[in-house]
């Protein structure tokens, strides 16, 4: 077995781990996984410092902005990584621009998702005041 592929392997080890880990802080274990498979120990870090969110009793609905944002971002890696594949047997530089620049914009839309949480605890703690009063 080559370095690459022992090291493939540790990497998504790795993302698995962190993905335990942010559940285990109240976060979403997919939105980790697929930060960490890019981020690797730094998205341990981040695991690890992050104070985790406040937990509440009525649930979040399943389709918000949020929620979109990590569709988008898995579509995102995909394509990218179908370009990047592409470009690599090709050889064509045009295709890794392409492929980094939706690999980058995939980023920003699991960092939107993983940022947009928080704000999406808050409006469900004002739908349950509203319920109660």
């Amino acid at each position: 077995m080559d370095a690459y592929a022992a090291n493939s392997w540790g990497w998504l080890a790795l993302a698995l781990v962190n993905a335990g880990l942010a559940e285990q802080k109240n976060r979403s274990r997919l939105a980790w996984f697929f930060l960490s498979l890019f981020l690797g120990p730094i998205a341990t870090l981040l695991i690890v410092i992050w104070a985790p969110p406040e937990t509440i009793t009525d649930p979040v609905p399943p389709i918000q902005l949020s929620t979109g944002m990590l569709a988008i971002g898995t579509l995102l890696t995909l394509g990218g990584g179908i370009l990047g594949f592409l470009a690599w047997t090709s050889e064509l530089w045009a295709l890794w621009v392409a492929s980094t620049v939706l690999i980058i914009a995939a980023l920003g839309c699991f960092v939107a998702f993983i940022v947009r949480r928080p704000a999406d605890v808050v409006e469900a703690r004002a739908r349950l005041s509203a319920r109660e009063e």
